[in-house]
């Protein structure tokens, strides 16, 4: 007797999770691209390789794969932790030229979501308290305390407010290593060398003794 034909396999499907993944990766590389507003699920969708039904149902249409932008966005948003771990520099220079070369890196890596986020925020101002947290207070929180501990150890000047010293140098990092390489070209080796005079100038002003 002869054996009965094998059952034909269902054919495979894409895992959801990789599914949603590759629209993710493909709606930052459009939106970043070309704007929330001139990117289409259409386009997003054939960058993927996926049906368009998919955005709809995996993030409910283009704003909610938008909130899952965003939502990436903050998950990647800072490796301060890290930076945190670091042993301590030799002066208050040191620490913040290391300090803004570590957010330089950092924020390269991030250029994509950050050019998506950024225009958002100007329309929706609610979105501001997390890209806050994520980008400027958490890293300014750290860069403080390491400036306590130097200021501690007699490197840094007893009345320097180190909070705010914290803040202006975040935002000065945010500033030439984001800015200035979106809109005054990738000038990787100018930036890095404003970076370092900054770093100079402000510990030479923040020396203790």
């Amino acid at each position: 007797m002869a054996d009965a034909p094998a059952a034909k396999a269902p054919p495979r499907r894409r895992d959801r999770a990789a599914s949603r993944r590759a629209l993710l990766d493909a709606g930052i590389a459009l939106f970043s691209q070309q704007g929330y507003d001139a990117a289409t699920t259409r386009a997003i969708a054939a960058r993927a390789g996926l049906n368009e039904q998919l955005i709809t149902r995996y993030f409910g249409g283009k704003a909610g794969l938008l909130t899952a932008v965003y939502a990436h966005f903050l998950e990647q948003r800072d490796n301060d932790a890290a930076y945190a771990a670091l042993p301590l520099a030799a002066s208050a220079g040191e620490e913040i030229g290391r300090f803004l070369h570590w957010k330089h890196e950092h924020l390269h890596a991030i250029a994509s979501l950050m050019q998506i986020v950024l225009p958002q925020l100007v329309r929706d101002p609610a979105l501001a308290p997390g890209f806050d947290n994520g980008i400027t207070q958490r890293g300014a929180v750290i860069l403080a305390d390491r400036l306590d501990a130097l200021k501690a150890m007699g490197k840094v000047r007893a009345d320097a407010d180190t909070a705010r010293v914290a803040q202006l140098v975040i935002w000065q990092s945010l500033s030439l290593s984001f800015l200035m390489r979106r809109f005054a070209g990738d000038r990787d080796r100018e930036i890095l060398r404003l970076i370092d005079i900054f770093a100079q100038e402000m510990g030479a002003g923040l020396a203790g003794g």
